[in-house]
């Protein structure tokens, strides 16, 4: 294949996004509990394609981070962001750790210093979602959401927070719980037991990464051998050896070459080259995968050329989608894309949106 990387609409993507932040098609409108998910999305989009501020004002801006305040909720204990304004703000169980999550990566991204936010009430509330076992659950309330995405995501909101954040989680209990996910092949799953799961790999690795502890004494309990070879089988090739697998196998795509799925045979996903990616970025074995293949899948298979953005899968009938369009851009970014800037893996925003914030962050709580 010719190494001429292939073309990468700016134009279309940001157009995309920009509809995903205004008018949403009524595929998407009943996800109003994911505003700010959706807005984040398509914020850091914007930002990693350096189109933002080409596409909104200085006021427009400024309008999304008074529209992100509006959710916020604040008690004499803990503090925190509620997904929609359908949730009371006179009540603790409408602060969810998912929200509050998307709600500081979209003002970390707008520029915002966070210096209306009380960090320690925020911080107590992470620390009262965490259970025993050393995972998160998402709200208060909640008994039945116990799972490694809300490690990550309560360590991501650390991050932001404070550089030295163990007076506030139990990092032994959160290590224990994370190392308890990994299978026998290597994977990780959302509960123990359950089928690995490239997506539940990445928000294990990167939990690990944002308490530094990926190092191999910090955690000599995981089996790197094997997760490594897990992930990188995740990228399809069809060839002469394996040939069959595309006549016997319901979910084999000769345009998947190049792709990534997130379970082993399954159909390749826009979203599994980034989690795949992204963990191996963390893992310091990006080099171990076929970069062209991917920039292949990416951009001539599963980019949306009419509209913009991404669609999930190679299917031409799909339409493209706020969490597809920003995880290929994120992906393309972990590819060394010329247009794009660099990607922050950790928290998985622009870094200059987060080397702008470090500038600014007041460490006094």
């Amino acid at each position: 294949m010719s190494n001429e990387i292939p073309y990468l609409d700016i134009k279309k993507h940001s157009r995309c996004h920009k509809m995903f932040l205004s008018v949403l098609p009524n595929k998407y409108q009943s996800e109003d509990s994911n505003k700010l998910a959706i807005a984040y999305f398509s914020l850091s989009s914007l930002k990693l394609m350096n189109t933002l501020e080409s596409t909104f004002s200085e006021s427009e801006r400024k309008g999304f981070i008074e529209f992100i305040y509006l959710h916020l909720i604040v008690f004499d204990d803990i503090s925190g962001f509620r997904g929609s304004f359908i949730y009371l703000k006179n009540d603790k169980n409408s602060i969810d750790i998912a929200s509050t999550c998307f709600a500081l990566q979209c003002l970390l991204i707008l520029g915002d210093d966070l210096k209306r936010l009380n960090k320690f009430k925020i911080l107590n509330f992470v620390k009262i979602l965490q259970l025993s076992n050393g995972g998160f659950k998402n709200s208060i309330n909640s008994n039945f959401e116990n799972d490694v995405r809300y490690c990550m995501i309560a360590t991501t909101i650390c991050k932001i927070l404070v550089n030295n954040f163990e007076n506030f989680i139990n990092l032994k209990n959160l290590q224990k719980f994370i190392y308890n996910l990994q299978n026998f092949d290597g994977g990780f799953s959302m509960f123990k037991g359950d089928e690995s799961h490239c997506g539940m790999i990445f928000c294990a690795i990167d939990s690990l990464s944002l308490i530094s502890s990926l190092s191999s004494s910090s955690s000599s309990k995981l089996n790197f051998n094997k997760l490594i070879d897990f992930l990188t089988h995740r990228q399809i090739s069809f060839n002469k050896f394996n040939e069959l697998e595309l006549e016997n196998n319901e979910f084999s795509d000769i345009n998947d070459i190049g792709g990534f799925n997130g379970r082993i045979n399954k159909y390749g996903d826009t979203c599994y080259v980034f989690w795949v990616l992204g963990s191996l970025k963390l893992l310091g074995f990006l080099n171990l995968i076929n970069k062209n293949l991917a920039l292949n899948f990416l951009l001539n298979k599963t980019q949306n050329k009419t509209l913009g953005g991404f669609n999930k899968t190679t299917d031409p009938d799909e339409l493209p989608d706020p969490l597809h369009s920003y995880l290929g851009l994120c992906a393309l970014s972990l590819l060394n894309h010329p247009d794009l800037e660099s990607l922050n893996t950790e928290l998985v925003i622009p870094q200059s949106s987060y080397e702008n914030y470090l500038k600014k962050r007041d460490e006094i709580i």
